[in-house]
Parts: C-alpha cells; structure tokens; sequence
C-alpha cells in the first residue's frame, strides 16, 4: 500500500510578510512554484503551539496523523472573508469523514476573546479560531492579508499551496474553489488553479514586524534573567546554564523552538483567566522581542556582556535566609534502572512545645532523581483528632517538592501548627538514570515567634472513581469540594499523572453565579506548577469549587505508559490521578477566644 499523502491546510487570521519577504515578493515565489506537488524549494512550516477563542490548545505538529488540516488567515472586521467563513465551514462538514481538519488562525492583536466567540455564534462558524497575540505565527507564514489558505504536507512540513478559498464571482464553479484544490492534492493531482495570495484586507501588524533593533544589554539580558534563569544556571535543575551571550547564541535556535511551543518558559495557565505572582510566561511584547532577536541572529553589538558578568541566581542556600530548624533526611541509594517504589522515612521532631511555622522548604541535594516528595505531620496519639485527614497526599501536604514547582511562603499573618511530639512523615518518589545515585534531602522550617491569627489548610477537589477507557484521545472526569466557612482561596495545584490533557477550575458561588479561576489548557506532569492568586480570593461558606479534567490515554500521547489499558486511580505514576489542591487560610479558632 502507498503511504497516503498527508497534508496541513493552513486557515490563517489577518497577518503580514516576514521581514524577509514582501508581499510582492511572496506572491511571486509561489506563482512560479507552483507548490500542489513535493518540491524542494517549497518553505518549510515551523511548528507552533496556539490556544482557539475558547480556550483550549492547538500545535500544528499535533497534526502529523491528519489527511489535510485547513487553517484560514481570518479576521473578523474584514467583510471579504464572511463568504469564505461560509465557504469553509461547509467544506469542514463535507470532508469530517476524511480526517480533514480545519481551524482559523485570527492575528488583529485588537481583537479580544469574547468578540470571537460572540462572532462564532452570530455566523454559526463551527471551526475553531486561534489566537495569535504576538502575531509571530504569521509572520512566519508571511501572510500579508485575510483571506488566505495554505496546504502544508504533514509529511514533510513543506508547504504546497496558497491562495483563496473562493476564486472570482464571475469564474465558472468558483464556490468549489477550494474542494476542488483538497481534491486534487489528495488525489496526488496538482491543483490547476493560480497560487497566490488571500482576497481579504491587508494585516496591521503591531510591531510592524520587528524590524528595529533588539538591544542585547538592556532588553535581552533583563528578560533572561527575569524568566529563565532561575532555572538556567550554575547549579539549576536545566540541562544548561546561560554564563555569556556565546552559550545563549549556541542555543538560541532551541529556545526559538521552544518559545513558539509553548515549552518555555514552563508555565501552564491560560493568560485570560486569573493574574498569579510569579509567573513564568513571557508577556506578548516579551515574546516578540525575544524571537525577533533571536530571528536577526542573536546579535551582541555591546562590547560588555553583563550576561556574563551576572552572579548566579539564588545561590544562598535557602530562599528566605537561615531557617530556625533544619531537619537532615538519611541518605537514600537510587539504583541504576527499574521502578523504585516510593520511599516512606519517619522522622520525630524534636520541638519541646506547640510550634506555628510560617515557611518550610523541602530541598532535594539531587534534584534530577527525585520526581517527588510529600511531607506529612503524623500528631501524637493523644491529639490525633486534630491531625488533617491528609489520605497520603490526597486532601493535602503539610509540604512537598515538584520540579519546577518554588517553595511557598504561607500567607502573611497565617501559618500550620506542628504539635509537641509529633513525627514528620516523608514520602518520597525517586527514577532511576542509568547509573547509581544517591539523594540526602533536608526540610528547612521557619517558626512563628506567637500564633499567627489564621490557620494554613490545604484541601482538594478529588476524584477516585475515575476510569480511563483505553485509546481514549480525551476521555472527560470532574471533581467538586464544597467550602463550609468563609475562606480565602491563595493558591491552585492542578495534578494528574502521564495521561492528563486539561485542568480548568471554577467556583461556583451561592448565589448561583459562577467564575472561571484557572485554566491549564496543556497539561505537563513534567512541569507542575503552584498557581498562587496575586490578590487571595475572598469567598463565601457554601462555596463550591468545581473542576473539569481531561485525559489522553491515546497513542498519540508521546508519554503515556500503555495506550492500551484502561487506567483508574491508583499512587503510582502509571495509574492516574484528578486532585484540584486548595490552598487556603481561615481564622484560627483559638485566635477567636484570644
């Protein structure tokens, strides 16, 4: 059997030429290659990683399987490309059956979700529209108007034709422009149509393409230091370290890659829903400064290189200075290869009276071995009525490590008690590298002088009924948690194991209104992260707190363990997870009476 010809039809949203290309000159490249068939002058499309106007996630790479996907340069204040819309959306109903794909691709940086969703609904446009905020995306298509269609073979990336959807009303079958294009390329025909470029409106771009130069001192090195070199260092958990703008140039085409992806910086929330502290993301005006620069050839025009001359990040041993206790784990051994099974080490404290602690840090001295590790207060005997119902980290942690996940702070004017005689409990979760290693873990505590006047409590909407059909692309679960006091809300920490897709929380008031919290529309087990509320949500007893999840337990998940099971709650990474931790503070009880 012959492989089938696989292709990616390209709906773009309003765009302009690369800085290399002017429009002229784009239409002209393709008139005179006419791009139907293989041919190795076409361009190459990059990958990209984009959310639609609902929210959830699209990379074009993601397409490999798809027989033809169709993107269109759309833009909703361009009449023109209504008839198209229309056009399109019936060819998407046409060819559902043939793995055709077709998605939008909106670039007006003026233009805001909810006046795509709104416009979706007035059209009735059931494809979906992705946003294109840096407008990168097209820059690097050189799209220069609305309007137009792209065809990328998947096999190869290459992109094979452009042009319109509809050609000229006074052309004969016009309205099957564009079938009669899908037709030809999928049947190996090449399409006898002109190449060209879309009928729509000319695309403003708002940083007219990037074409003033990028200062490496005062633009470049402020933003690495700001967002990557916390882990990019001498002594981080990243696999290098920025020292010096040569190190950064060698890997510049890498971060290029992983900047468009959505790799990197790691950080997973949707930028419209909530504003967190410490988040990684790049802004859309740091992004673009960072690929243009980057796109130019890394230029360091400056003699100096404060790159290099910038001391490391965090080099002090604990984040919040010289803690109060410091606790020492006994050394554990991590063989060379297999399953370690997780690690359970009990350890008494030795506070002589009730202690409050305001901040506490569980610091791995071999980052890389360790996939986890949870902290747990296990009360004495005579006050095990008081001890949080923790379920091995199910309804919450006294504290825990996660890569790429900071330790936190609890709340000014908060903290968590540990009592006289109680034992810390370490569960930890080692993977093995290929070699022997060897991890001596310690937990850094900082106490509170006098009770503090609110309590630290963690909490989860958590489900353990789930059941993961095998092959199932996006198999949906939900979990709900019910406050029964007034409560403020400071951090969310999505988790799931290898298959999870999606995480979006939502609380759901008593009153009845209902409001979006956090959205984590691509899900990474690699890079978990604690979403901390820049200002703590206030909220009312009754307070529900609703979650929906989606897994991937298809083979097109690179990680999934084995597509070909069905998976139901269970510890262990292979099995799977729904826990929607809540971080939260209340009163005190005893600070009421006091």
């Amino acid at each position: 059997m012959p492989k089938k010809f696989k292709l990616f039809l390209i709906v773009l949203g309003t765009a302009a030429i690369s800085a290399s290309l002017s429009s002229f000159a784009v239409w002209r490249y393709l008139s005179q290659h006419n791009a139907s068939l293989a041919s190795a002058s076409d361009p190459l499309v990059a990958d990209f990683s984009l959310l639609d106007s609902s929210g959830r996630h699209h990379q074009l790479y993601d397409y490999k399987n798809a027989k033809a996907v169709v993107l269109f340069s759309y833009d909703i204040n361009c009449p023109s490309t209504q008839n198209s819309l229309t056009q399109l959306n019936k060819l998407q109903q046409k060819y559902a059956s043939q793995d055709i794909e077709f998605l939008l691709l909106n670039s007006g940086f003026r233009t805001t979700r909810v006046e795509l969703q709104a416009q979706s609904a007035e059209s009735g446009n059931a494809i979906p529209i992705l946003e294109d905020p840096t407008q990168l995306v097209l820059e690097d298509l050189a799209v220069a108007r609305s309007g137009e269609a792209i065809v990328v073979d998947t096999s190869s990336w290459q992109i094979r034709y452009r042009g319109p959807v509809i050609g000229s009303q006074n052309e004969p079958g016009s309205e099957q422009y564009l079938q009669s294009v899908l037709d030809a390329v999928l049947s190996k025909q090449r399409p006898q149509f002109p190449v060209g470029e879309g009928d729509g409106c000319f695309i403003e771009f708002e940083d007219k393409q990037g074409l003033r130069n990028v200062s490496y001192t005062n633009e470049i090195v402020p933003l690495l230091r700001e967002k990557c070199m916390s882990c990019h260092r001498v002594g981080g958990i990243a696999p290098w370290s920025m020292d010096d703008h040569s190190t950064v140039k060698a890997w510049s085409t890498q971060m290029h890659k992983a900047v468009m992806n959505n790799r990197m910086p790691p950080w997973g929330a949707d930028s419209s829903i909530g504003i967190f502290e410490d988040d990684r993301s790049l802004s859309v005006a740091q992004k673009r400064t960072l690929v243009h620069w980057i796109k130019a050839g890394a230029p360091k025009i400056e003699k100096a290189d404060p790159l290099g001359e910038t001391l490391d990040l965090q080099t002090e041993e604990w984040l919040w200075g010289e803690p109060d206790l410091v606790i020492d784990i006994p050394q554990q051994k991590i063989p060379e290869s297999g399953v370690v099974p997780y690690r359970w080490v009990r350890i008494p404290t030795p506070m002589e009276s009730d202690t409050w602690i305001s901040a506490v840090h569980l610091k791995p001295s071999n980052p890389s071995a360790m996939h986890h590790g949870f902290v747990f207060i296990d009360y004495p005997k005579a006050r095990k009525k008081d001890q949080p119902s923790w379920l091995e980290g199910l309804n919450g942690f006294f504290t825990a490590y996660v890569p790429g996940v900071n330790p936190l702070q609890f709340p000014k004017n908060s903290g968590q008690l540990i009592p006289k005689g109680a034992t810390l409990v370490f569960q930890l979760h080692y993977v093995t590298s290929g070699t022997p290693q060897s991890d001596s873990s310690k937990l850094a505590l900082y106490f509170h002088k006098t009770p503090p006047p609110r309590e630290y409590v963690m909490a989860s909407a958590s489900n353990m009924n789930i059941r993961i059909p095998a092959h199932a692309p996006e198999h949906e679960e939900i979990a709900e948690a019910t406050f029964s006091e007034p409560v403020e809300l400071h951090v969310l920490y999505p988790h799931m194991h290898y298959r999870g897709k999606r995480f979006e929380y939502q609380a759901v008031f008593p009153d009845g209104h209902s409001e979006k919290l956090l959205s984590v529309p691509k899900y990474n087990i690699h890079w978990q992260s604690f979403y901390s509320f820049e200002k703590p949500m206030l909220l009312p007893a009754g307070t529900k707190i609703h979650v929906d999840a989606a897994f991937d337990n298809s083979s097109e998940n690179p990680v999934n363990p084995d597509p070909t099971q069905e998976v139901v709650w269970g510890l262990k990474s292979r099995d799977e997870m729904l826990v929607g931790y809540l971080m939260y503070t209340r009163e005190r009880i005893e600070a009421a009476k006091e």
